[in-house]
């Protein structure tokens, strides 16, 4: 009876170890698992933030179009404001090319008229005496007014002769100005239109790169996730191999245990 209490004692001892080794194998699963998701969720955030750091970039160079567009703007008025500058400073020569021409007649007129009343004055004096030369002096006055007149009139076709000549250089400069400002807007269009397409082959380019990047990333996360899959379906096949060994030797464990309690008896 004794003996046979003592066998059914050794029986369990294996059934013990087995749970032991049961509960190591499932803590190490789960432990597994963790690291396995612990794993992904690092791929995702790191994911996350790559798709985070691209849209900034992307901020970035819309902020800088945009900064050139305004810069370009500001350089268009600049241009446009020094036109009307010159412009108004030619106008302001102009005019007082105009008002020093008209100081000199009027000094010219005062003149004159300084002359005329001190001639007349001698005139008067003389009225008594002179009346014959008073006469000649008044057609040689007349003469004279009537040669200003001329040189008047003659100024004055001068004057209108200017002023055509002035009109006519200013629609030319403005004529002139427009063809330069049409040839200058084509340029920068062309100009324009050609950084267009160099920025979007550059962006093609930069996406296409990115595209390779992020696939060789991708081959990569997947040859560790496939190497990490094999080395745990390696364990785990390590871990059956042993289970199978174990379950194979507790019943050699009791056979021994049984022929053992056999022979003692």
């Amino acid at each position: 009876m004794k003996s046979k209490r003592k066998t059914n004692q050794r029986v369990q001892k294996p059934s013990i170890l087995g749970k032991i080794y049961d509960d190591f194998k499932q803590k190490q699963k789960s432990k597994e698992k963790k690291e396995l998701k612990s794993l992904q969720e690092t791929i995702k955030k790191d994911y996350e933030k790559l798709k985070s750091k691209e849209k900034e970039i992307k901020s970035k160079e819309d902020d800088l179009k945009r900064k050139d567009e305004i810069l370009k703007k500001r350089e268009d008025e600049i241009k446009i404001k020094e036109k009307d500058q010159k412009k108004q400073e030619d106008q302001i020569k102009f005019k007082d090319k105009e008002i020093r021409l008209k100081e000199k007649e009027q000094k010219l007129k005062e003149e004159e008229l300084r002359l005329k009343n001190e001639f007349q004055s001698k005139k008067d004096e003389d009225l008594k005496i002179k009346n014959e030369e008073i006469k000649l002096k008044e057609k040689e006055q007349a003469k004279k007014e009537k040669e200003f007149q001329i040189v008047a009139d003659e100024q004055k076709r001068k004057d209108i002769d200017i002023k055509v000549r002035e009109e006519e250089q200013r629609r030319k400069d403005l004529k002139e100005q427009r063809k330069k400002v049409k040839e200058q807007k084509l340029k920068d269009e062309i100009e324009q239109q050609i950084k267009n397409e160099e920025y979007l082959k550059l962006k093609e380019w930069e996406v296409k790169f990115d595209q390779k990047q992020k696939e060789k990333e991708a081959e990569e996360i997947l040859k560790d996730e496939k190497l990490k899959r094999r080395e745990l379906q390696e364990k785990l096949l390590r871990e059956k191999k042993e289970e199978e060994l174990s379950n194979d030797l507790s019943p050699r464990l009791e056979n021994f245990d049984v022929e053992k309690t056999t022979r003692e008896n």
